[in-house]
């Protein structure tokens, strides 16, 4: 197996990882990606010249930035679910004050 193809199977591994929400194993795996990526251009300068090779990095950087943009959209849903969480424990005070309030009668009926 060639290190362009240990490349694009380290690739979907990375894909399944944020598929499953394993974050820290799919940076993990990328870290190794991306040292395999500088292996491969410091032995092969010219690798991008093969017309082959070149369709294969181009499939590569599809993946990659399909991958990323999942990971942003995923960040982006949890950011807004933390933040109606932290909404949520104010409103919930907000609500047991103006309910104790009613009990106690400080509210017309």
């Amino acid at each position: 197996m060639s290190l362009l193809d240990d490349i694009m199977s380290l690739t979907t591994a990375i894909e399944e990882r944020v598929l499953n929400a394993d974050w820290a194993g799919a940076t993990d795996l990328d870290f190794q990606r991306r040292d395999m990526l500088q292996a491969l251009f410091a032995s092969q300068p010219d690798v991008t010249s093969d017309h082959q090779t070149r369709e294969i990095l181009q499939q590569l950087r599809a993946r990659t930035d399909a991958t990323s943009a999942a990971v942003r959209d995923t960040r982006e849903a949890l950011a807004t679910t933390a933040r109606q969480l932290q909404a949520a424990s104010g409103v919930v005070r907000a609500y047991e004050r103006n309910g104790s309030r009613d009990l106690r009668g400080d509210y017309p009926r």
